[in-house]
């Protein structure tokens, strides 16, 4: 029997307060055309303590380190997606090709944006909420309430009760920090020239269109993608839609 030649090794980031496992059902499409490695950033439920601190180039340094001397298919969603940029920015050679999910940070966030990201991710406030309020806020920026949204709902209210908690919490603040003190990506990927894939879904409010547009300005020869009636969680939302958009710009890259 003949066995299936892969493309190439296809690293998978996730985003802020999640874990390889949102990706679980993407990375099963597939798996049948790349070698897939969902990871678990530091700080994360699931990943190690992030010794190096919550910037955006160490955790960038970090993924480097875990991806060794290939040169790999890098996809990253949300926080996984502002790290990916991070890592193509500092390695360009070490990237093949490059998809953005809702990236976060793709622009320059304003004052009021600013405060919105701060208030949301302070300690405290995670910290003091009743759990009917802590999964009405993971919820927040998905469009299709379905099983994607229900697990990840669940997930992310056992990491922020469960045994490493104050890990997680304290992580998150700090994570947001790093996003809001980093140059945005439309900066970072000015220069490089892998390919570029950038997608967003219509109704995302954390990482809105307008903003994956600010990329464009640097990197013309991007593919942009909006996808109707998604919004901040693609990988959970439509799964099949988003493995069969990865696998074609990933096949052609």
């Amino acid at each position: 029997m003949a066995v299936k030649k892969s493309k190439g090794t296809l690293v998978l980031l996730h985003g802020l307060g999640g874990s390889s496992e949102d990706w679980a059902e993407v990375a099963t499409l597939l798996a049948n055309d790349f070698a897939v490695r969902a990871l678990d950033l530091p700080g994360s439920a699931r990943g190690p303590r992030p010794g190096t601190g919550y910037q955006m180039e160490p955790l960038a340094r970090w993924v480097l380190g875990e991806i060794g001397v290939e040169s790999v298919l890098l996809a990253g969603h949300s926080l996984g997606g502002r790290v990916a940029g991070e890592v193509a920015a500092l390695a360009p050679g070490r990237v093949r090709a490059l998809a953005l999910v809702s990236p976060l940070g793709s622009a320059p966030y304003g004052l009021i944006d600013r405060l919105k990201w701060i208030a949301m991710s302070r300690r405290a406030v995670i910290e003091s909420v009743p759990e009917s309020s802590l999964r009405n806020a993971a919820g927040y920026g998905f469009s299709v309430d379905g099983p994607g949204r229900a697990g990840f709902v669940a997930r992310t209210v056992a990491a922020r009760t469960g045994p490493r908690r104050e890990e997680v919490v304290l992580a998150i603040e700090r994570l947001v920090d790093g996003v809001l003190a980093a140059r945005p990506l439309a900066e970072r990927l000015e220069g490089t020239s892998m390919p570029l894939l950038l997608v967003t879904g219509a109704r995302d409010p954390l990482a809105p269109a307008e903003e994956l547009r600010a990329i464009l300005s640097a990197r013309k020869d991007a593919t942009f993608l909006e996808l109707r009636g998604i919004g901040h969680y693609a990988l959970l939302e439509d799964p099949p839609r988003l493995a069969a958009t990865l696998r074609d710009f990933f096949a052609d890259a």
